[in-house]
């Protein structure tokens, strides 16, 4: 875990209980339901429980932690802040109201144990933010308008071998190579942000229109990807039974089908939505080269990969600006609001069984490449 990381990533969880009051709200409605208790021939008491739950609720559902990235929800998950976050709270709260409708006294005492842990949990992120500055450490965070591109490599993937690592961070700079010149028409390369060792996860630093480019293209593949999840089940259960992998060649080929119609489909959008300035006969090179691209990200994300695209929103949204500057500014907030609507479905997939894509490759004599 990176330490830079961590402190960015607390900094917001702070800010978003101190904004959002949700502390306050919470205590708010255990003790409008501990009034309701109480007195249950009162009206106003269960009025007031209702207007607290829908105000919490309605701070919980405008939480930043809801539009954390995959690998920042992961980061949460691992010191046990995201099941009391967000709208992960505020769904324990509806699903322990719900449980208990004609138990309200069994709803307030449950409630109380998680506004417990929730306050607990707020004290040691406050204490960790003091000791961080203390320390010297700072916050690894994005200025206005940056972007950066996570890809978290599973260590089997290059069997934790430090060259096969090497070589594919090479691969991946080849991959996401293709989305630049689509969208900015060169391939300027991409500067290490980060590494973290841990789960070998490396952030590269990317302009917004190429971050929004690939952000596009791993969202639509992520989404063509979560129709072969049952597939997937079913192939390994059968493993399990017994059945030989030459008797579900069938069921491959149906996933390669699937990925490689899909495909077809997000490289047109890719071509029309971010027009880049090389000539046609280009265009129809770069086609080639994304097609394959396309193949190489979804053979990864089946074998475990999650890639990630984050962007800080610009400053002075609302400032008066020049001609200029304003088109770059509402440039800057479509980027800001694609790569946002996309990061939303770029979730951490749950993959049972063994890799079922067998997607081609090979891309000798490319142009373009090293």
């Amino acid at each position: 875990m990176n330490a830079e990381r961590l402190h960015a990533i607390i900094l917001c969880v702070q800010r978003d209980l101190r904004n959002n009051q949700i502390l306050d709200l919470f205590q708010r409605l255990v003790n409008a339901l501990a009034n309701q208790v109480n007195q249950p021939a009162q009206p106003q008491y269960q009025q007031e429980t209702s207007t607290s739950l829908q105000g919490l609720v309605n701070a919980l559902s405008n939480s930043e932690v809801n539009s954390f990235s995959p690998v920042w929800r992961q980061t949460l998950g691992e010191i046990d802040g995201d099941s009391i976050l967000g709208i992960n709270l505020a769904n324990s709260i509806r699903e322990i109201l719900a449980r208990n409708q004609i138990t309200p006294a069994v709803a307030q005492s449950e409630l109380q144990i998680l506004l417990s842990s929730l306050a607990e949990f707020s004290g040691a992120v406050d204490k960790l933010v003091a000791a961080f500055e203390t320390l010297g450490i700072g916050a690894e965070d994005l200025e206005p308008s940056e972007c950066e591109v996570g890809v978290l490599v599973p260590r089997s993937f290059v069997h934790n071998e430090l060259g096969e690592f090497a070589d594919e961070l090479k691969e991946l700079n080849r991959v996401f190579g293709v989305f630049a010149e689509i969208s900015t028409g060169s391939r300027p390369g991409f500067k290490i942000n980060t590494l973290s060792s841990s789960d070998l996860t490396v952030f590269l630093e990317a302009a917004p229109v190429v971050a929004a480019c690939i952000a596009h293209g791993v969202e639509r593949l992520v989404a063509l990807y979560k129709q072969l999840l049952e597939i997937r089940k079913l192939q390994s259960d059968l493993a399990k039974q017994g059945v030989p992998k030459k008797n579900m060649m069938g069921i491959e080929d149906h996933a390669k089908g699937v990925m490689e119609k899909g495909i077809e489909v997000i490289i047109k959008e890719l071509m029309k939505d971010f027009k880049s300035t090389v000539d046609s006969g280009r265009k129809n090179e770069l086609t080639i080269e994304l097609r394959l691209s396309l193949n190489k990200l979804s053979n990864r994300i089946d074998s475990g990969y999650n890639i990630e695209v984050r962007m800080r929103a610009p400053d002075g949204l609302a400032e008066e600006t020049d001609d200029a500057n304003e088109t770059d500014q509402k440039l800057a907030i479509k980027y800001y609001k694609d790569i946002q609507s996309a990061a939303r479905n770029m979730q951490f997939l749950k993959l049972d069984g063994e890799p079922i894509l067998h997607l081609p490759e090979e891309d000798k004599g490319r142009p373009g490449d090293e």
